[in-house]
């Protein structure tokens, strides 16, 4: 089989039928799987969505397995032979599926791909950005700092501002809301670390695809639409505490330090993960 859709869905149903009828109006002629893992522990969209596509393969999870977990579930019975992990609330543009693969067997050594990403409003989404370090947790996309000095110096780096999105580029990261990789390269990379539940795991992926000699490559030859969420939205207290978790977990992982250092690196974090819950109160 050529290529396998994963789709992993949180309470997202209703933005899941618009990505499935995206997918089915490509215009890629292989042969493909679409597999959806629901984590929802109770959407009832879901059995509305398996009623209109009769062709996915559902696997519902009793328990919320994770993004990573519920991916790599996906992905250990995948059967193509690359792997196109989409969010629920993304809608690809018809020549996306095809653009992407034969991008990928036109460049063998490319461990993933990802397309332009596009708000609903066309607006573009810095979804390709250089590894996080410390000055990104502060400087990042939606942080309180970036708002106050959009243009520093820490906030440019990290989101790639300074350039024009236009051209396609090997990159240290793309998000992981929409990408294609070869299966046997997504495979041998140890695939999603499950010790992120949440958020951060692409980009462990492509730093691991990278340190492998795979190159990570943004192709702005097709867009895609993503309802990402807004950033003023209440976001869930146990989505806020696992995705600082996985923070300081891949400080851990990468960032060389002394014990004091990652104390008070893992202490820092800690700080920002209370200040966006009390944020949290006043959305």
């Amino acid at each position: 089989m050529d290529l396998s859709y994963i789709i992993v869905n949180y309470r997202s149903s209703r933005d899941l039928v618009a990505c499935l009828h995206s997918i089915l109006a490509s215009d890629f002629k292989g042969s493909f799987e679409i597999l959806v893992v629901d984590n929802s522990e109770g959407d009832s969209g879901i059995a509305i969505v398996e009623k209109m596509f009769p062709q996915i393969q559902l696997t519902i999870n009793p328990v919320n397995a994770g993004f990573a977990g519920a991916n790599n579930q996906a992905a250990r019975q995948a059967q193509g032979r690359h792997l196109f992990f989409i969010n629920p609330d993304v809608e690809l543009s018809p020549d996306t599926t095809r653009l992407l693969s034969e991008y990928l067997d036109a460049h063998p050594g490319t461990g993933a791909v990802g397309p332009k990403v596009l708000d609903p409003d066309g607006t573009l989404q810095y979804s390709c950005r250089r590894f996080p370090t410390l000055w990104s947790g502060l400087f990042n996309r939606y942080s309180f700092l970036t708002r106050l000095f959009p243009d520093n110096r820490f906030t440019r780096e990290y989101l790639m501002t300074d350039w024009d999105h236009s051209s396609v580029r090997t990159v240290d990261w793309i998000s992981g809301c929409c990408f294609m990789t070869p299966r046997d390269a997504f495979i041998e990379s140890g695939m999603f670390d499950e010790q992120y539940f949440l958020f951060i795991e692409d980009v462990d992926l492509c730093r691991t695809l990278s340190g492998r000699g795979h190159d990570v490559v943004y192709n702005p030859e097709t867009t895609i639409l993503h309802r990402i969420s807004s950033s003023n939205q209440r976001i869930p207290f146990k989505c806020v505490v696992k995705q600082h978790q996985g923070m300081s977990y891949y400080h851990r992982k990468y960032m060389e330090g002394n014990l004091l250092s990652r104390t008070i690196l893992d202490g820092l974090i800690a700080v920002r993960c209370g200040l966006q819950l009390a944020l949290n109160v006043f959305r």
